[in-house]
């Protein structure tokens, strides 16, 4: 997945979600928004969470553990 961030604007992004159900995902948002699952079960994303941030939410009933790598 790459994310754009425009700063106090939005975050643009495209991807492709997790290999269940796997399709590309794409969008610019700037309010909590989903962006791409990141594990086999599709509970777990990745989210806008303002313009300027993004959050790791776990929808699953139990926790959840990994690692979520940022390159810039």
């Amino acid at each position: 997945m790459s994310l754009l961030h425009i700063p106090s604007n939005a975050i643009e992004w495209v991807g492709l979600e997790s290999y269940n159900g796997a399709a590309i995902t794409q969008g610019i948002s700037a309010v909590p928004a989903h962006v791409v699952f990141i594990d086999l079960f599709q509970h777990v994303d990745i989210r806008v969470n303002t313009a300027d941030t993004i959050i790791i939410h776990n929808g699953a009933t139990a926790a959840r553990a990994g690692n979520v790598t940022l390159i810039w």
